[in-house]
């Protein structure tokens, strides 16, 4: 059995459409907040926040290979430790998680939670991989206005 959680998110969403190209929809959960939302993902859907330890290790019942969708919020450490907890609690057998592009050289919040998150798997004893991603075109759509307004995108780059 395979999960993914935040699986109503965006990225949540393209994972599990990804996985039911390589493994039949009835070997995939989507851990949720609100089930309501995920009605259309067309596979089993089990209610659990980052949050709630309980509700994490019921929802990864069964479970053997887990994607750890890091938290968006400046708060991510603690609710990473509960699902890497809840994970090994449960006997998942594989954790991939959603890292950072040099996780282990970023200060700023919310980045430098990633490089904890990933000591926390590698102690857990749960074979892993860390997916260690750029940064997504997609953050840069909150400024699509005004990158059309004035013809440009503006961001950071190099050593800036």
């Amino acid at each position: 059995m395979y999960a993914v959680t935040a699986a109503t998110g965006q990225l949540g969403r393209m994972a599990v459409e990804a996985l039911k190209q390589h493994v039949d929809a009835s070997q995939i959960v989507a851990i949720v907040r609100d089930p309501s939302k995920a009605t259309d993902l067309g596979v089993e859907i089990r209610q659990a926040d980052y949050t709630d330890p309980v509700m994490l290790e019921a929802a990864l019942k069964g479970v053997e290979r887990l994607l750890l969708i890091s938290a968006s919020d400046f708060e991510r450490l603690p609710k990473h430790r509960n699902v890497v907890n809840s994970a090994k609690a449960s006997g998942v057998k594989f954790l991939a998680y959603t890292s950072l592009l040099n996780a282990d050289r970023w200060t700023l919040p919310p980045f430098d939670q990633h490089s904890p998150t990933e000591a926390l798997i590698r102690s857990s004893g749960i074979p892993f991989t860390l997916l260690r991603n750029g940064w997504y075109t997609e953050n840069n759509s909150s400024n699509l206005g005004p990158a059309l307004a004035y013809g440009s995108i503006m961001g950071a780059a190099g050593d800036g």
